[in-house]
């Protein structure tokens, strides 16, 4: 299971854990494609239809913060899932 991601207070800046920050503390540029793969990898085991993807596609298409938000947003949401017994990826 991944570490524990807390609530984000401020806008985040990486898709990458713990998303307030870079990771190396270093900015890097992340790509559409890396933005679409941590939405799909958050999206793991959840059957996804033609217009299921194309969202997926659309959020990777908006900036860093949008997609990034998502991304912890939804790892919480199965954190949470996980620890009310709900099962874990």
């Amino acid at each position: 299971m991944i570490e524990r991601w807390e609530p984000l207070d401020r806008e985040p800046v990486s898709v990458y854990p713990p998303f307030v920050s870079y990771p190396g503390e270093r900015y890097r540029h992340e790509s559409f494609e890396e933005r679409r793969a941590a939405l799909l990898a958050e999206l793991e085991g959840v059957e996804l239809g033609v217009y299921d993807e194309h969202l997926v596609r659309w959020i990777a298409a908006w900036n860093v913060t949008v997609a990034a938000g998502l991304v912890s947003l939804m790892g919480r949401v199965r954190q949470a899932g996980a620890h009310l017994g709900g099962g874990a990826r």
